[in-house]
């Protein structure tokens, strides 16, 4: 009995130290990729892209769900040829994670316009059409997702919002410049530089929900006899 409880704790250490290895593995790759530009540029070329219009991100349906197509850096650049834009638009990608075999994963928007680029968004029927997909609102497809593609895709979407709702400096009113990665912007005139926000939201029990929201009907109807009772929020 104890050689077998000795091998399934074996085994099972095995598997830990594995995953832990390849997490360790990724997060070093992936910090190397948002430091070092020519390095992040050069994993574009073996990288797999993932393509937004107006924040919401090209899906296809498959029977019961939505699957988001990857595409590859020559892929990208025959479409926006084909549609008359300039390559450089690639550089408006933002970095989004990698798999377990280091192929980069990166996200571009079609339809957001920034002030580096030089060509106007793409018309959202016509790439439809030529990709085979639909461009569909995250929130609405978030439940017909697998969780790997859902984390993923919310990434992307909130990164790009990021860097759109960031290209000036807050300070000098100048146009801020982001690093191949999307990792930061930077101001050439003042040399600051903007992160992109993280918010850690944490999980509230019932009790504490309960005690955070009140339904005041009666103040509620009195102020609105209209539209009557609504919820107000506590902090």
């Amino acid at each position: 009995m104890s050689l077998y409880y000795g091998i399934a704790c074996g085994r099972k250490s095995f598997w830990c130290y594995r995953l832990l290895s390849t997490y360790v593995t990724k997060t070093r790759y992936l910090f190397e990729l948002k430091e070092d530009d020519d390095a992040c540029k050069k994993a574009q070329q073996t990288g797999a892209f993932y393509l937004f219009h107006n924040l919401a991100p090209l899906l296809q349906k498959s029977e019961h769900q939505y699957l988001p197509p990857q595409h590859s850096l020559l892929e990208l650049e025959k479409l926006l040829s084909k549609f008359g834009q300039d390559t450089q638009r690639i550089e408006d990608s933002v970095l989004i994670g990698c798999s377990e075999q280091h192929e980069a994963w990166f996200a571009l928007d079609l339809g957001l316009t920034s002030s580096s680029s030089r060509n106007a968004s793409l018309q959202k029927s016509e790439m439809e059409t030529e990709l085979t997909g639909s461009f569909i609102e995250l929130r609405k497809a978030l439940f017909r997702l697998n969780v790997k593609d859902a984390s993923l895709l919310s990434t992307a979407q909130a990164l790009l919002r990021w860097h759109d709702g960031h290209q000036f400096c807050s300070r000098s009113g100048q146009p801020t410049k982001k690093n191949v990665a999307g990792s930061k912007r930077v101001c050439p005139s003042n040399k600051i530089i903007y992160y992109p926000q993280v918010k850690v939201w944490k999980r509230l029990s019932g009790e504490k929900l309960q005690k955070r929201w009140d339904w005041r009907w009666k103040d509620c109807s009195i102020l609105h006899p209209s539209t009557g009772p609504f919820l107000i929020a506590h902090s």
